[in-house]
């Protein structure tokens, strides 16, 4: 599933999570 996404992708949806993941956490 992951390799569908792309390097750019990737960076773009981790930074974004890291919002959450820094509240959740």
């Amino acid at each position: 599933m992951a390799d569908s996404l792309t390097e750019e992708q990737v960076s773009e949806f981790k930074e974004a999570f890291s919002l959450f993941d820094k509240d959740g956490d």
